[in-house]
């Protein structure tokens, strides 16, 4: 039996290690190894340079204090001063300011210590001018002895209490000047102010004296032109003296004796009211009480006729034709205030009957307020509809005359809403601009009849439709005498515009033309005799220039040249005669 050569061949070979696989696979781990100790030492390398280089952790400057690093505290100080802040340049100056000349940061701090110290020292300037002196003077004493700018401050500080001194000074003599109302003095002193530098005194001071000064004036002036007019005791100047006292400036030292003034004449006025109630003119009684200020403290009789009054004026106001609400509110107000008047009251009789009277007016105004928002809807239904509404009125209510008047305004709208189409179509016709076109837009328009809301509006537009035909058939005559008078030939031109007849519409335009070819016409004419008047007078012959250009009759284009002329040669005439006159007399005083 034949074996397998595979078979032999794995008999016959020798017999292999046992831990070959082991062996082979040895090289590998320790390339892993040695990779692994790379890695781990440039790992340790990065960490190790990062650590040497990294940024130290920076202040905290909210916890920044004396006993913290210099190298902090200066940090600190430079943060803060960056803001420019009054506060936080303090707080930079006091970090900064206590290091002596051995500190090592004493020559880098020391730059910034007068930077710092100057913009502490500009801010506080800066309310010097906005008028707060206290703040000023405290920021600048921030300022250490250390700092390159300590003596500018205490400097400022005594110009500031220096000038604060004079301006008050002479803040005081201006309002003892407006106190004694010398008002020219009160200028005079205001001017001082114009001395200082600050803006507090320079400006803001010297606008509020000013205007002080003005309003004190004013109101003054005021009070005594008010005095004038109750001097005489009459009511009607003690309501004007009343109402001008009251425009008196509150804030004015002269409304404290315009108000004693007021009650005064006040009281005159109510006296004068009782005695009119008196005599039974009631009319004159709420007239002269209306011009009295309320005033809680007169008595109740004044309070109630004050009252009625006021009624009766809220009552007056309800007048226009056409009803609001603003005319429902005013005779509301007018009503309630008639009912506090109690019945202890002398006026109250009075005001029960003006009360009945106006809570019907009320009534017929609510009612027609409503027909009135009916008809706002523009259509001629809702017209129609007010119009009965407002005929509900009968003749004894009091509103009956306003609801006529509603009613004939309402009908003439209705009118317009029935002729507008007439006056459109016409319009329409009338935008072709031909004549037979602007006569069918007239006709049309002569449909709203006479008396009609749109008849004015109507017979306009046919006017101005007239007057366009007739230029449309004068414009061709106006044109033909243009171009002959283009040509030379005024007179024909002159005779072909005077065509236009004096109703036509281009009647005076043509008339202009004809007025100017006319005077050219007689520029022509007339220069030859004023050439040759002035060729004589340029030869001597004055008195035959003149006679000359005498023949220049008055109305021609050339008379008041001509005229200047013969004026000027009769002088020069008249001198030249002293002249003669003068050498003949000579000659006889000569001859024996």
């Amino acid at each position: 039996m034949t074996s397998s050569p595979s078979a032999d061949s794995q008999a016959n070979q020798p017999d292999r290690p046992k831990g070959g696989r082991k062996l082979r696979s040895l090289p590998w781990a320790w390339h892993v190894l040695w990779l692994i100790l790379l890695t781990g030492s440039s790992c340790v390398g990065f960490w190790a340079t990062a650590w040497l280089t990294r940024i130290p952790p920076l202040p905290n400057c909210e916890e920044i204090s004396t006993y913290s690093a210099d190298s902090d505290r200066l940090y600190c100080a430079k943060t803060l001063a960056e803001t420019k802040a009054a506060d936080h340049l303090t707080a930079a100056i006091a970090l900064a300011a206590p290091w002596p000349e051995t500190h090592p940061l004493y020559a880098e701090s020391q730059p910034l210590l007068a930077s710092w110290s100057k913009a502490l020292l500009d801010v506080a300037r800066k309310h010097v001018h906005k008028g707060q002196l206290a703040v000023a003077v405290g920021l600048a004493e921030q300022i250490p002895e250390t700092s390159p700018t300590y003596s500018d401050a205490q400097a400022s500080i005594q110009g500031w209490q220096a000038e604060w001194e004079r301006g008050q000074a002479i803040q005081a003599h201006v309002q003892q000047s407006i106190q004694s109302r010398d008002w020219r003095q009160a200028r005079e002193a205001l001017q001082g102010l114009k001395q200082l530098y600050t803006d507090y005194w320079l400006q803001h001071q010297f606008r509020r004296l000013q205007q002080q000064i003005r309003i004190e004036q004013q109101a003054w002036s005021q009070l005594e032109q008010a005095r004038e007019l109750a001097y005489f005791g009459q009511p009607e100047g003690l309501g004007a003296a009343i109402a001008l006292a009251r425009q008196i400036n509150l804030q004015s030292r002269a409304w404290v004796e315009a108000k004693d003034e007021i009650d005064g004449w006040s009281h005159d006025l109510l006296f004068y009211s009782f005695k009119r109630w008196e005599l039974g003119d009631l009319d004159g009684a709420i007239s002269a009480v209306q011009q009295v200020p309320a005033d809680p403290t007169l008595a109740p009789e004044a309070q109630d006729l004050i009252q009625f009054s006021h009624a009766q004026r809220l009552a007056s106001s309800v007048s226009n034709w056409r009803p609001s609400l603003e005319q429902i509110f005013y005779l509301l107000e007018a009503i309630t205030a008639t009912q506090q008047i109690p019945a202890r009251s002398p006026f109250y009789q009075s005001a029960q009957t003006n009360l009945q009277n106006w809570r019907e007016q009320l009534k017929d105004l609510i009612h027609l307020q409503l027909a009135t928002l009916v008809a706002g809807l523009g259509r001629q239904s809702t017209y129609q509809l007010a119009i009965q509404q407002a005929q509900l009125i009968s003749p004894d209510r009091p509103q009956r005359t306003q609801a006529q008047t509603l009613v004939a305004h309402w009908r003439k709208e209705i009118q317009r809403l029935q002729d507008w189409p007439y006056l459109r179509r016409a319009d329409q016709l009338a935008a072709v601009g031909t004549i037979p076109a602007l006569q069918a837009a007239i006709a049309e328009a002569r449909k709203v009849e006479l008396g009609r809301a749109l008849r004015i509006e109507g017979q306009t537009r046919i006017w101005a439709w007239i007057n366009q035909i007739q230029v449309i058939e004068d414009q061709p005559i106006l044109n033909q005498a243009n171009r002959l008078a283009s040509q030379g030939k005024l007179r024909q031109a002159i005779e072909t515009a005077d065509k236009i007849q004096s109703d036509r519409a281009l009647y005076a335009t043509a008339q202009t033309s004809i007025k100017d070819w006319i005077r050219r016409i007689q520029i022509v004419e007339d220069s030859p005799i004023l050439r040759d008047a002035e060729e004589l007078a340029a030869e001597g012959s004055l008195t035959a220039a003149i006679a000359v250009a005498a023949q220049i009759a008055p109305g021609r284009a050339l008379y008041a040249e001509a005229q200047t002329a013969i004026a000027i040669w009769e002088a020069e005439r008249e001198y030249i005669w002293s002249i003669w006159e003068a050498e003949a007399e000579a000659a006889a005083a000569v001859t024996p």
